[in-house]
């Protein structure tokens, strides 16, 4: 009797440590492989940049629009007047965002929420709700307030393959 116990103690300890062995070893490789997926999956600027596929207009239209916003809200107007035809309206209003004082205690940042964009070959109109949010420090207190400017248009041009604010 005491034979057979210690013999039944003995598989059942085999046939758990290597079934959990054997587990461990393909949950391991499991883990190993979902985490290089991500880490492949995380790589590049979340453009696609797969052969044969191209980026859409609008989704081009839409980039100049984010990031002309998130220039200006960054206080780079030079690189905001890259996104716009020279002496163009949007071009002229980043010179004169430039001209602002600037006060170290404030921040101003722009955020476009899409409305619908209309593509006519070369030319593009985008309707946006711009929202400026204004935070405003002293010491340790801050306060932030939020203004939205509904159905905002903003006319594109292509030039040389590329979109250009009017």
């Amino acid at each position: 009797m005491e034979n057979s116990l210690y013999y039944l103690t003995k598989v059942f300890y085999f046939y758990k440590g290597g079934i959990s062995e054997m587990k461990r070893k393909y949950i391991f490789v499991v883990l190993f492989l979902i985490l290089a997926m991500f880490l492949v999956g995380c790589s590049g600027d979340g453009i696609p940049t797969t052969p044969g596929i191209s980026i859409t207009d609008e989704a081009k239209v839409k980039s100049v629009i984010q990031d002309y916003w998130l220039a200006l809200s960054n206080r780079q107007y030079e690189l905001a007047k890259t996104y716009c035809i020279l002496n163009g309206k949007w071009y002229l209003a980043t010179e004169e965002y430039q001209d602002m004082p600037y006060f170290g205690f404030s921040t101003l940042t722009w955020n476009a929420y899409f409305n619908y964009i209309e593509i006519n070959g070369n030319s593009a109109k985008a309707n946006i709700n711009l929202t400026l949010i204004v935070t405003v420090c002293f010491e340790d207190i801050c306060s932030t307030e939020s203004e939205t400017l509904y159905n905002c248009p903003m006319y594109l041009t292509k030039i040389s393959g590329v979109w250009k604010l009017k």
